[in-house]
């Protein structure tokens, strides 16, 4: 009897432990989402390539598509995308003015994988409204760094001009 009781009280304890290991600090992480997103919105304004480097898992998964009215871009693999914004950012090297502000975070965690739907707004330096983004990112937790994976967006104003 003794035997069992021990055996009884273990059990619920292993299985505590267990399942603690799996909390994941939600707030924690959709915060460190947005950094990693606001980064690589930053570092491309700014035409820095290797600060926008750090936000990319460096692997051939990673996807972009973009679209607006007239136009779309689709690149695989981080080889492909590194190369393209290397040489956007050399033929277009100074930095863009405009401003940009990230509302409307929709964002779910799954443990070392993350997605995030939010709306960008772009202005002018002089503050005046240029257009609106719709964009998603989803996210893999890779040595405790949030990288993107798959990025895509949508100029909704292009459309609603139309």
């Amino acid at each position: 009897m003794i035997k069992i009781y021990k055996h009884t009280l273990l059990f619920p304890i292993i299985i505590a432990t267990l399942m603690s290991c799996n909390n994941i600090d939600v707030d924690s992480e959709k915060k460190a989402i947005i950094s990693v997103i606001e980064n690589e919105t930053t570092s491309f304004f700014n035409r820095d390539f290797e600060q926008q480097a750090k936000t990319f898992l460096h692997d051939e998964s990673l996807t972009v598509l973009v679209a607006k009215k007239n136009w779309y871009g689709y690149v695989e693999g981080w080889s492909q995308l590194s190369a393209n914004n290397k040489k956007y950012f050399e033929e277009s090297s100074n930095p863009l003015t405009d401003k940009f502000e990230n509302k409307n975070y929709k964002i779910k965690v799954y443990g070392k994988s993350a997605w995030a739907i939010y709306d960008e707004y772009v202005y002018s330096s002089k503050g005046n409204f240029l257009k609106k983004v719709i964009n998603v990112r989803f996210l893999e937790k890779v040595d405790g760094e949030w990288k993107i994976v798959y990025l895509s967006h949508v100029n909704t104003t292009s459309f609603e001009n139309d």
